[in-house]
């Protein structure tokens, strides 16, 4: 009983505290204030908290456009950088020295005795425009097992890169380009993967189309930052030739060639690279897929592998 009557006792407080306060907000309403009401099928007229309502309906409109648009600019300049350099496809080896919004996954199938050597990612990631003339690509770090027994899989190293466009014009203005490329590796890998230090490629990229016949090439030195003498500094040239075929079909042959400077100093090893790319095809509002594969052949004495098997897979946007 004593309960019920706290509760009972409890609830009259509430109901004279509510009967009080009624007539006090009707006193600090103004007759402007009531004929605002009233045109307003009676919404809350404290002049303070309007102000306030009203500054955050404002500002939270102004950031939900505001989102949208700086996406909307961002996606037409590089719309709008892509458009202004030729729109070939990217080769297998040689990296391409268009700026492009992309993410690439690459899979290496490496014959080993015994078993294969696969190496998952390809040192490709997330491809983004930054500027009308910059680039940046946030890799994926391999990772590497073998099909039978050998050494536990595990990670490579992170890669980064920065491109930088030089010169570029569109098919019908020349069909060309000219790209400083900066690639580096942070050495964040296993033991048996990684290189155990910071490795810098600066590379040149250029490209020149005729019709449907074009040819990309790159040429670029490893600089390790540390452990130089496992490592080594290698000069790497690379050369795709590619042809626009019918049904969106890209068949290519590239050269690659390192030539090692120190560490196995004198040496050099050369790959053809024969493949296939199929691309672009549109899949959705802004989308588009393409793919491609290809082997990597020795063709001289020393090579560190042979018969590699390269699949790739892009996505455009």
């Amino acid at each position: 009983m004593k309960l019920i009557a706290k509760l009972f006792l409890s609830i009259s407080a509430a109901a004279l505290l509510a009967v009080n306060a009624r007539p006090q907000d009707q006193r600090t309403e103004t007759p402007e204030c009531l004929a605002s009401q009233s045109a307003k099928m009676n919404a809350p007229c404290s002049t303070r908290q309007q102000d306030s309502a009203a500054q955050n309906q404002d500002s939270a409109q102004e950031k939900q456009k505001r989102l949208p648009s700086l996406l909307r600019r961002w996606l037409e300049m590089a719309a709008n950088t892509q458009a202004s350099q030729p729109d070939w496809l990217s080769p297998l080896a040689t990296t391409s020295g268009r700026l492009k919004q992309e993410f690439r996954y690459d899979v290496w199938d490496q014959p080993a005795a015994p078993g294969s050597t696969f190496q998952l990612g390809g040192n490709k990631g997330l491809e983004f425009i930054t500027s009308p003339r910059t680039q940046l690509l946030l890799g994926v770090p391999n990772y590497t097992f073998r099909s039978e027994k050998g050494p536990p899989g595990g990670f490579g190293d992170l890669p980064l890169m920065l491109k930088v466009r030089i010169a570029s014009a569109e098919n019908a203005e020349g069909n060309y380009l000219l790209t400083f490329i900066l690639a580096a590796t942070v050495p964040t890998g296993a033991h048996h993967y990684g290189a155990g230090a910071a490795v810098l490629t600066p590379t040149l990229a250029l490209g020149k189309g005729w019709g449907r016949f074009d040819t990309q090439s790159t040429i670029g030195i490893t600089l390790p930052t540390g452990n130089t003498t496992k490592l080594g500094r290698q000069l790497q040239w690379n050369t795709a030739f590619q042809y626009r075929a019918a049904w969106k079909l890209w068949p290519e042959l590239e050269v690659n060639s390192t030539f090692f400077q120190t560490g196995k100093a004198g040496e050099k090893q050369v790959f053809l690279t024969p493949g296939l790319g199929f691309g672009r095809v549109r899949i959705g509002r802004g989308f588009r897929f393409s793919t491609a594969v290809g082997m990597q052949i020795a063709v001289t004495r020393f090579h560190t592998y042979n018969h590699r098997w390269m699949f790739s897979e892009r996505l455009s946007f």
